[in-house]
């Protein structure tokens, strides 16, 4: 009988020191909120605000919410980071409702396309202000944009393209993605740039939809297309990758000049090989950075810019070389 007994006492303890740990682990995580790094911090902040992107894991992106990160912690702020997988608009959009939803106290976001009119319009009209990042929305109302000057960045690669090819020149166009804001800009200031040069011919437009593989088709197709092509102009962060690849499997003997968006630390060995001829800078971190100052500046009620560029900067393999 002594034994039942003990066995009992035994599990009986077990279980009430199991639910002592489950009461105290419950009430600690309830001080807790995931932040954009995935830990956890105590849940006493000035503001929480949403960062939301065209893409999660896109390395440009991931670099522009790094810089976002910092800010947040140097000015006490609950950071949110979400984004699709893929491009999504209405993914997109159901992620900015969500945090209207939450009633978070500020949201940045791109401006991709007409289609987020609405939905910004309606975080303003909840109270939530709206920073355009990366890409501009102006008919929206958000309260300020923060990034590149797209369609100057385009117009200065033109130029570039000008000055560096005095012959006739016939030049291939791969697009990120032609139905967002930054890319069909970049490509509109090219072009603008480059009408009155009656020796440059634009071979071809195709969208690579932000993907390297894609690129890489289509730069094969145009290569097929048109193969006396000796220029490519590549608008994303993968384009330049799918451009390089496509020249090395299909062309690997042509001197073929690709001028491409995006330091990444693939496209910056690519220029050191010789294989991009130039690569377009952009700042994504300081972006994120001065997107969370200017969103807390507002909060506390300080007048800011409605437009706020970052700087663009076009590299060569000179300019690489000479800064190691």
């Amino acid at each position: 009988m002594r034994a039942p007994r003990v066995i009992f006492g035994i599990l009986t303890t077990a279980i009430m020191i199991a639910l002592i740990f489950t009461i105290y682990f419950y009430l600690k995580a309830l001080s807790y909120e995931v932040t954009i790094n995935g830990q956890e911090e105590e849940k006493e902040y000035d503001y929480h605000f949403s960062l939301i992107v065209q893409e999660y894991n896109n390395p440009y992106l991931v670099e522009l919410s790094k810089g976002a990160q910092e800010a947040a912690r140097q000015n006490n702020i609950s950071l949110e980071y979400r984004g699709p997988r893929q491009t999504n608009f209405e993914e997109h959009i159901k992620m900015i409702e969500k945090s209207i939803a939450s009633k978070v106290d500020g949201i940045i976001t791109q401006g991709l396309s007409e289609d987020f009119i609405p939905v910004i319009q309606k975080a303003e009209e909840m109270g939530i202000p709206v920073i355009t990042i990366d890409t501009d929305l102006k008919a929206s109302g958000r309260k300020t944009y923060i990034g590149t000057d797209n369609y100057q960045a385009g117009f200065q690669v033109g130029l570039k393209v000008i000055e560096e090819n005095q012959a006739k020149t016939k030049v291939g166009i791969i697009a990120g993605d032609l139905e967002t804001n930054q890319h069909s800009q970049r490509v509109e200031g090219f072009l603008d740039a480059v009408k009155s040069a009656t020796h440059i011919e634009i071979a071809a437009i195709e969208a690579s939809n932000l993907s390297n593989i894609q690129a890489t088709e289509k730069t094969y197709q145009m290569l097929q297309d048109h193969p006396d092509i000796e220029v490519f102009f590549g608008t994303s962060a993968m384009d330049g990758q799918g451009i390089a690849s496509a020249i090395d499997i299909y062309r690997p003997q042509r001197k073929i000049k690709v001028y491409a968006f995006d330091d990444l630390e693939e496209n910056m060995e690519l220029l050191k090989e010789g294989k991009l001829h130039a690569v377009i800078q952009q700042l994504p971190y300081d972006m994120g950075y001065e997107s969370i100052r200017l969103m807390t500046q507002l909060k506390k009620g300080t007048t800011i810019e409605t437009d706020h560029y970052t700087d663009v900067h076009i590299l060569q393999k000179d300019d690489v070389l000479h800064n190691r």
